[in-house]
């Protein structure tokens, strides 16, 4: 029930209940010294005075060495002048508990509804967020809310909420570019396949080399397809921790280039393992991302250029003197299909997935990955390990 309540209706309530116990407080606690006030006893000179004792009022010490006739005058005692009574009358204490009760109800009727009247006012920069948020979808995500000129929660929920459009936004556009990434990697090779198909039929009579020719196209196009699709799957891939592993790295290092030796040889490049350490996690998801980083330090090198690679318990480092990555591009070199130079990665065999690749296996390994690079200078890459 109290859940179903609006804000502002909850603000109100709680606001009543404060009222109430805090009036209620200080309206016992006035009758209560009130009480006491009245009770106190009062020096009173008998010359004159009609009084008509109350003995429920009168302290239970007293000595009276005279009969009160009733009513009677003071002057008809003669041996007692003064002494002290207690005196209290019943009916002002209770008038005095009845207004109280009438004025706690008048200041909660009053504040009930000046708290509703300040709760609409403080809620109705809530209340405008509230319908513009719920007009924004995906195809007005630039449309930003105006934040209040207020530096209060208000203002910091709106800026916040505008972060969130700008990420989405973001990931839209990317999504987006990654669709026709995608469409157009795979849609390059079947048209390939198709068109050497296509030519082949036009021949009545094919000789035996063009077949050959038409089958090696279909077959190079295949594997390509086969390997970005692998990669597009490779990005998804989960890494159950129940499955890890200790291992060396060292060892998957010096396996990752000795696969790569011909074309490092090729560039003359010198390629160095320094240190040692030991790698939790799936062995071959890891394995990948090594050779990915490696590969693009041998692949995007200079000739006679070098690749030092260095291990510890905590991190390792790869090292190149290659051509480096422009500053601008840094920020993007993660996202799937992004190419910094989209000629040379045809040229070299790239299809723009392999970065992509290893930061989301890294991640899911808990490895961090720290790249900085410089434009004709080379690329250093930092991998923080996890602890084992």
């Amino acid at each position: 029930m109290w859940n179903r309540l609006s804000l502002r209706a909850r603000i109100t309530v709680l606001t009543m209940l404060a009222l109430f116990i805090t009036m209620a407080a200080l309206t016992y606690l006035f009758n209560l010294g009130v009480l006491r006030t009245f009770q106190v006893p009062l020096r009173a000179i008998l010359d004159d005075i009609e009084i008509s004792p109350r003995y429920d009022m009168m302290p239970i010490d007293i000595d009276f060495d005279f009969e009160f006739k009733f009513p009677t005058r003071i002057t008809d005692i003669t041996d007692v002048e003064v002494f002290d009574i207690f005196y209290m009358n019943p009916d002002a204490h209770d008038e005095f508990r009845t207004y109280s009760i009438i004025i706690i109800v008048a200041f909660m009727i009053a504040g009930v509804f000046v708290a509703y009247i300040i709760s609409v006012q403080s809620l109705k920069p809530v209340k405008v967020l509230a319908e513009k948020i719920e007009e924004t979808d995906a195809n007005n995500l630039t449309s930003f809310i105006e934040p209040p000129q207020s530096k209060d929660e208000l203002a910091r929920l709106a800026n916040s909420f505008n972060n969130m459009l700008g990420k989405l936004n973001r990931s839209f556009e990317q999504q987006k570019l990654f669709s026709q990434n995608a469409a157009h990697e795979l849609k390059t090779p079947l048209t390939a396949i198709l068109t050497n198909i296509e030519v082949l039929q036009m021949d009545e009579r094919p000789s035996q080399e063009e077949y050959k020719e038409v089958i090696d196209t279909i077959k190079a196009n295949t594997e390509h397809l086969i390997k970005f699709v692998d990669g597009l799957l490779l990005i998804n891939a989960v890494a159950d921790e129940a499955d890890w592993q200790s291992f060396n790295g060292r060892a998957v290092f010096e396996k990752i280039v000795k696969e790569l030796v011909t074309e490092a040889e090729k560039k003359k490049l010198c390629v160095e393992i320094v240190g040692d350490c030991r790698i939790r996690g799936d062995e071959v998801l890891l394995t990948r991302a090594f050779q990915n980083l490696v590969h693009n330090a041998v692949r995007y090198n200079v000739e006679g250029g070098m690749v030092k690679i260095i291990l510890s318990e905590e991190s390792i480092s790869i090292e190149d003197s290659g051509v480096g990555i422009p500053e601008d591009a840094l920020k993007n070199i993660f996202e799937p299909l992004f190419c910094v130079d989209k000629a040379r990665s045809k040229k070299l065999g790239g299809h723009g997935l392999g970065l992509a690749i290893t930061k989301s296996i890294l991640e899911k390994s808990h490895v961090k990955i720290n790249i900085t690079s410089k434009l004709d200078a080379g690329t250093k890459i930092l991998l923080e390990l996890a602890k084992i």
